[in-house]
């Protein structure tokens, strides 16, 4: 049991680094790369469950296993919210953010349901036994739910750059921006080396506003050359 906590423990503390350190972002992720970590995750799955069939594996290596999975999904949820949270912090005041029921509460509601879940989940509110298994399990969705809460669904337009899901997208990598229809901004940027760009909803009274903030980002950045 003993060597079962500490080996949690320390793939807890790497995972947190590694979701920290934002080795990974939505923007990198793609179909093709869902797809076979899925596939992956599917195929070691079965090949543990087929070794615990015919003994080859045993049951606490199993539950250690398992165990360490579920907290590598803690470290890395919980360190990547922890850094979202803090790229929100840095980046200053919110100047501009189209604000609807469903950007604005809905994923905070799925984000506090996970939370709740992962309290049930650890067996802290039945009558289960406390498990490493159902704590890291809890833990997961735990991580899971923190990490949504910093998710913004819609583009927060702030002092030091833009917040978009979980990636700040500072002014000075502004390319361009224009009108893609009466209502729907695109916004082309640098990241990474990348050129790439988005599109978002702006009711037409907040336009003005935010063509403003826009053309004076714009401005700034051709001064600054």
């Amino acid at each position: 049991m003993i060597w079962i906590i500490l080996s949690t423990l320390i793939t807890s503390l790497l995972s947190l680094w590694f979701g920290y350190k934002r080795l990974l972002h939505i923007h990198d992720l793609s179909i093709r790369n869902v797809l076979v970590s899925i596939t992956i995750g599917i195929l070691t799955y079965s090949i543990m469950l087929y070794l615990f069939k015919v003994d080859l594996l045993s049951e606490a290596v199993s539950g250690a296993i398992i165990t360490n999975v579920y907290a590598s999904i803690f470290g890395f949820f919980s360190g990547a919210a922890l850094n979202q949270y803090q790229i929100r912090t840095k980046s200053g005041k919110i100047v501009y953010v189209h604000r609807s029921f469903i950007s604005e509460y809905v994923p905070v509601i799925i984000a506090l349901a996970l939370i709740l879940f992962s309290l049930y989940r650890s067996g802290l509110l039945t009558d289960l036994a406390i498990t490493p298994i159902r704590v890291t399990s809890g833990l997961s969705f735990l991580g899971i739910g923190l990490w949504g809460i910093t998710l913004r669904l819609v583009p927060e337009f702030r002092e030091q750059g833009i917040i978009l899901l979980d990636t700040c997208i500072n002014w000075e990598n502004l390319i361009n921006y224009q009108w893609f229809s009466e209502v729907v901004l695109e916004i082309e940027y640098e990241l990474e080396g990348s050129i790439k760009h988005f599109k978002t909803l702006i009711p037409p009274e907040d336009q003005p506003e935010v063509e403003r903030l826009l053309s004076k980002k714009m401005r700034e950045k051709v001064e600054e050359f």
